[in-house]
């Protein structure tokens, strides 16, 4: 039943017309049941067939699946009853969980996995996601008549990969962080293991960092003189900021240089012998974005940066539209030898934009999901990427870095029962 307002101003707008086909990009944006997603509906209803196109279908939680079915017209979707026992199953799964956890005291707490960088095997059985992966796979069926499903690897009727795109190539720097550096992060974690704080994530992940990126009366980030000081100063140095800074250096150096690797006392930077040098073009030099996941964490990014004499750019969730317009104008079109090829992203960033201008990504803080990880790289292995793509990830060895890079987490799980093939 539609209001007489509908009725009367509907032929002047979109709702008041019908199409062959409505396409709608980035569907994921629509999963939540809002003002867009109705409007996405009655635009659906008005249309001989609708097309949405996401590469990721589920970002958060099962309903957004089934609110994509909704999305699309499929039959099965519009049981609510079905929706209604999804909800209680797994809502019922999770209230267990989080009693076994309850139960299971610090000793079974996730967070000291997290501190640790470990499974922990005193955790309590976690039953949510066996009832997320029925259900999942129970909408995977529903979905498979209506899903067109296209990866790197898809080709074409002759065998050719439909993507066109160089290899791209992911490459884990384990690092062993410094003595006062782990120091620190076991006195965050006794007060943290004791108080059980809800906002534990981010100071101990800052200070992964740098130790300094907590700031208290007694101590901040201060931008050291020189390398020198860097270096010899005691409680100054970290290792992930030594490696970061070392790295951009050596790539910026010369394009296509071979990729670097970590030895094994986790300390040093060197040549993965596993590669070759890569291409070189002659028009385009290669760029570098940095991922910062904390904006606080940038100035002292862009403090040892400048001591290597490399100028950066930074693009956050703050940023001004117009003052981002010039930032990324003037990164896209930076040129050798003193152009600013290097942009460290933070806040913003991991849907829509494109930046394959860059062919280098280095990953600071290792995301809590897999779908946000999927965007990220999305920004630079894309259409026109004409280089190589090598994708660096900083991960501090026995801390929240490795649990958060090895684990399996319920999104990206969530993810793969979809359109996995078992």
């Amino acid at each position: 039943m539609h209001s007489p307002r509908f009725e009367r101003t509907s032929p002047s707008t979109l709702f008041g017309h019908e199409y062959i086909a409505s396409i709608i990009d980035e569907g994921h944006i629509l999963r939540n049941i809002n003002l867009a997603h109705t409007a996405a509906r009655a635009l659906q209803g008005k249309s001989h067939s609708t097309v949405i196109m996401t590469a990721t279908p589920v970002t958060t939680k099962p309903a957004d699946l089934w609110n994509m079915g909704l999305l699309l017209g499929i039959a099965q979707f519009k049981d609510i009853t079905q929706l209604k026992t999804m909800n209680r199953e797994l809502t019922a799964a999770q209230r267990r969980d989080r009693k076994a956890q309850k139960e299971a005291g610090v000793e079974g707490s996730i967070l000291r996995a997290v501190f640790v960088g470990n499974h922990n095997p005193e955790a309590a059985h976690e039953e949510y996601l066996p009832v997320m992966k029925k259900w999942m796979g129970r909408m995977r069926e529903w979905f498979s008549p209506a899903v067109i499903l296209r990866t790197m690897d898809s080709a074409d009727s002759i065998g050719n990969k439909i993507l066109g795109l160089p290899p791209y190539h992911d490459h884990s720097l384990k690092i062993k962080l410094l003595d006062w550096e782990m120091e620190n992060l076991r006195n965050i974690a006794r007060g943290y293991l004791d108080d059980c704080p809800i906002n534990f994530y981010v100071e101990f992940r800052r200070s992964i960092l740098h130790p300094h990126m907590n700031p208290t009366e007694e101590r901040s980030w201060t931008k050291p003189k020189s390398m020198e000081e860097w270096d010899a100063s005691p409680n100054t140095k970290s290792m992930k900021l030594d490696v970061l800074a070392i790295l951009i250096k050596y790539h910026l150096e010369s394009d296509g240089r071979r990729p670097l690797m970590m030895d094994e006392s986790g300390r040093h930077l060197v040549s993965n012998p596993a590669f070759a040098a890569g291409n070189i073009n002659p028009d385009e030099p290669d760029r570098i974005i940095i991922f910062s996941a904390f904006v606080t964490s940038n100035q002292a990014i862009v403090d040892i940066l400048d001591l290597q004499g490399i100028h950066a750019l930074e693009l956050n969730g703050q940023t001004p539209m117009k003052k981002r317009k010039d930032i990324l104008d003037k990164f896209r079109s930076s040129a050798r030898p003193d152009g600013a090829r290097v942009l460290i992203l933070s806040g913003v960033g991991m849907v829509g934009l494109n930046l394959a201008c860059a062919n280098i990504m280095v990953v600071m803080d290792t995301l809590w999901s897999e779908q946000d990880d999927r965007q990220l790289r999305g920004r630079i292995y894309r259409h026109p990427q004409a280089k190589e793509v090598h994708v660096y990830r900083a991960i501090a060895l026995k801390t929240a870095d490795v649990f958060l890079n090895n684990i399996s987490f319920s999104k990206g799980a969530m993810h793969e029962a979809f359109i996995g093939a078992d």
